[in-house]
């Protein structure tokens, strides 16, 4: 299969974003597996775009004190990638084909919807080293290749290992979640509603005003993420 017969599938798919999520992750574990057993010589699930817009309604936010758990254990192995999904509000997927500007100290990237579609959002400088190593891991020339399906099973196996895999009413954590904390931290923190807008790739839907004047500079973006406090026990 090509990549216009995985794009057949995706953009015939009814379900949400969420499933849409799932089923590109797959696409990506078929073709890893393939081209280390030789038996394509071609990924062609990495050009398959997602092109409905996002759904973000369902999801429970990590709570203060699971986020205060997971920074007592950032040396832990993968819990500094769930720490990048929550400071950044990036899911899974948009790993897969992040770009890092370490100069510049930012992320860009994001599931390729109108709005998304390469959106920058800068890094608190408390994950900066858990950018480093995410950089040294997969985007560096020679590296391993991102695997969205591997990550997100690591996802389950680091919260298990925290005792952290299920929300305080009960709820099982998903890697979505992140995204929700993320969005949380937002509000917790008082950003402004325009930069949320913008970090999390929101679709401005009728409003016309922020679709055609809502800007920010990467230096105002900073400094809305740097409101964010990061637990003082753990700094």
């Amino acid at each position: 299969m090509r990549r216009v017969d995985l794009q057949e599938v995706v953009d015939s798919c009814p379900l949400k974003h969420a499933s849409l999520e799932l089923i590109v992750s797959l696409f990506n574990g078929m073709y890893a597996y393939a081209i280390q057993n030789d038996i394509i010589e071609k990924d062609y699930s990495k050009y398959v775009s997602i092109n409905i817009p996002d759904d973000d309604v369902n999801g429970v936010p990590f709570s203060q004190a699971a986020i205060e758990t997971l920074w007592k254990n950032r040396d832990v192995k993968n819990v500094d990638m769930v720490l990048l999904m929550i400071y950044t509000g990036f899911r899974i997927s948009a790993f897969k084909t992040i770009r890092y500007d370490r100069e510049g100290g930012y992320f860009q990237g994001g599931v390729k919807t109108a709005a998304s579609k390469n959106r920058i959002v800068p890094l608190h400088p408390a994950i900066r080293g858990f950018a480093e190593n995410f950089y040294s891991r997969f985007l560096r020339e020679g590296s391993e290749s991102f695997q969205p399906h591997t990550c997100r099973r690591e996802f389950y196996k680091t919260l298990d290992a925290l005792d952290l895999t299920y929300s305080e009413s009960g709820i099982k954590h998903t890697p979505h979640d992140c995204r929700h904390t993320f969005s949380w931290l937002c509000d917790k923190y008082k950003i402004d509603e325009l930069s949320k807008h913008l970090l999390m790739g929101h679709s401005p839907g009728g409003d016309v005003e922020r679709a055609v004047y809502g800007h920010r500079t990467l230096d105002e973006l900073r400094a809305e993420i740097e409101k964010i406090q990061i637990p003082y026990s753990c700094r």
